[in-house]
């Protein structure tokens, strides 16, 4: 299977509005030049075609006085004219004259062929006066008076170039003024958009992490302010839902713990316990009962799951524990009642892992029982280590289910760890869990401290193992030493 794609990243509101600006603003600019460039250009050969006109214009007298005189003089006249002008025009600066009397052939500068005359001819009696020689275009200016036309031609080629650098000019001034429309919209945008924006960002992430109630400033703009003030409404609404939770799981926390015994004091044993919820309140139970035959019951159950749900379970648990020890004194039979009324009250899907220890100090016996639940350790006054073993199914999953129950013999300092499966599935951030393995070592390396250090040294070791990442799972610990003496030394 295919690994699921990351999702794009999403551009900035100042990016998209920069980006939206900056297009529109690009787009006129184009077409402004383009507009600016045709309309320039037609402008200067305008104005080229009248200034070779009034060129013409003063030409023309001077041809007049000279009509009678031979051909020689006029194109004697006509070169000096030309190099008059090429010394300030371009060196395509031509001049032809022609007479109404078609008797007299066209005069031109020294040097010009017929094509050239022909074309510049031509030139001056089309539109615009416009016309391509060669690879370059010229514009004709022409001037007729009493029978004598004059034209003078000259390329546009400089007229070309000196608009294509107005627009370049004009382009220059018009990226410098988009780097200053850019600037001063990027400036504005961050101090009114994006910098308000980060601001109500931090509220949420800050309202996200559980810091509820945070309240954001306001700012100069109407929706942002109607945000700010929706943004600190959920806040405070959420501060107070809050706060009303924190209550009723405060009690239900006050509920849980009186349902766990406190200052046990069993006769021939120590006993210590630990209990840690994941949540405010857990799905972990534990009891000790003093039964009508002498004997003292010992309880440990996980009920599936942690939180409210669990905890009301782990309620009815102890009233049915408490109810089964008076009709019983066995684990098995305990455990049977307990399952029947359970599985009928429970909700579906929900079940319980239970372990009962039945023992009597002052003849060493224990009787247990177990639901599925994590197996106790019995370190032995010699240092040997086994577990207990399973003797049924999970309460609450078959309403006629039975158990059964299996007999050992203690000595003086044999101890007897009971616990729920947080403790072994701890996990540390490279997700390796704690283990029973683990365990086991830790349980034999305490066994020369008292019990209630040895079970705080667990639950130390447990949370060192976390290195301060969440717990996932309730972890509850009963820890028991036999400490009258063994029977046969009376």
């Amino acid at each position: 299977m295919d690994p699921p794609q990351q999702p794009r990243p999403k551009r900035t509101i100042r990016f998209q509005l920069l980006l939206v600006v900056n297009t529109v603003l690009g787009i006129f600019v184009v077409v402004f030049l383009l507009f600016s460039y045709q309309r320039d250009l037609a402008a200067r050969l305008n104005d080229k075609r009248i200034a070779l006109e009034e060129e013409a214009a003063t030409i023309v007298p001077t041809i007049l006085e000279m009509r009678h005189e031979g051909q020689a003089e006029i194109q004697e006249y006509i070169n000096t004219i030309h190099k008059q002008m090429q010394e300030i025009h371009a060196p395509e600066h031509h001049i032809v004259v022609t007479f109404d009397n078609q008797q007299r052939p066209p005069i031109s500068d020294a040097g010009q062929s017929e094509d050239l005359i022909a074309v510049i001819l031509q030139a001056a009696e089309s539109t615009g006066n416009l016309t391509q020689l060669h690879d370059s275009e010229i514009v004709v200016g022409t001037f007729h008076e009493n029978g004598v036309r004059v034209s003078v031609s000259e390329t546009v080629d400089s007229v070309y170039g000196a608009v294509f650098s107005e627009v370049l000019n004009r382009l220059t001034g018009f990226i410098v003024l988009a780097l200053i429309t850019g600037i001063v919209i990027n400036l504005a945008l961050t101090y009114i958009v994006t910098r308000p924006l980060d601001q109500l960002m931090q509220t949420v992430q800050q309202i996200g992490q559980g810091q509820l109630g945070t309240q954001s400033e306001t700012f100069h703009s109407m929706e942002l302010n109607y945000l700010t003030h929706e943004i600190n409404s959920m806040s405070a609404s959420l501060a107070a839902v809050e706060k009303v939770r924190q209550r009723q799981m405060n009690k239900a926390r006050k509920i849980q713990e009186n349902l766990h015994p406190r200052n046990i004091k069993v006769p021939g044993l120590d006993v210590a316990t630990i209990y840690h919820p994941a949540d405010e309140v857990g799905g972990d139970y534990y009891d000790v009962l003093h039964l009508e035959n002498g004997a003292w019951l010992f309880c440990v159950a996980d009920i599936t799951g942690h939180g409210i749900s669990a905890a009301m379970s782990a309620a009815v648990l102890k009233t049915l524990l408490i109810q089964a020890s008076e009709h019983s004194c066995a684990p098995a039979e305990i455990m049977e009642f307990i399952n029947r009324r359970f599985t009928v009250i429970s909700p579906v899907g929900e079940f319980v892992s239970m372990q009962l220890i039945s023992i009597k100090p002052d003849t060493h016996a224990i009787d247990y029982a177990s639901a599925g639940h994590e197996p106790a350790c019995l370190l032995t006054a010699t240092g040997e280590i086994s577990d207990s073993e399973t003797t049924g199914l999970l309460v609450g999953i078959e309403k006629e289910a039975c158990w059964n129950t299996i007999s050992l013999q203690l000595k003086q300092g044999d101890r007897l760890l009971m616990l729920t499966d947080g403790v072994s599935e701890t996990h540390n951030p490279a997700g390796e869990m704690f283990g029973r393995k683990r365990l086991a070592a830790l349980f034999k390396e305490c066994q020369h401290l008292p019990v209630a250090e040895t079970a705080e040294q667990i639950r130390s070791q447990l949370s060192h193992f976390r290195a301060g990442g969440a717990q996932q799972y309730d972890i509850t610990i009963l820890l028991l030493e036999m400490t009258a003496p063994d029977p046969e030394e009376n």
